[in-house]
């Protein structure tokens, strides 16, 4: 007899999922292209302001860099010490 609302509580719960995903998703990409420079997430954010398609590419494309920086901060070529050593900083953390 409760069969139409229980259905309807499934779907409601599904997109509640999917939606959750993807506020997680966006919210790394954010906080990635943060790291990549605040300069450039600034004007990406002005230029999505604009421009929406070209605006959400570039933050995209500002997440990946700063994924990769997130990435390879501990290697040497980004002027971290060797991969042997430990920052004098991460100990205080």
């Amino acid at each position: 007899m409760h069969e139409p609302r229980a259905a309807g509580f499934a779907v409601t719960l599904a997109f509640a999922r999917v939606f959750g995903a993807f506020d997680a998703a966006s919210t790394a990409i954010a906080g990635f292209a943060l790291l990549a420079g605040t300069r450039a997430f600034t004007f990406t954010a002005l230029l999505a302001w604009r421009e929406p398609v070209l605006g959400g590419a570039g933050l995209v494309l500002l997440g990946l860099v700063g994924w990769l920086r997130w990435c390879c901060r501990n290697n040497s070529w980004t002027g971290g010490p060797p991969s042997g050593e430990s920052c004098p900083d991460a100990d205080a953390i």
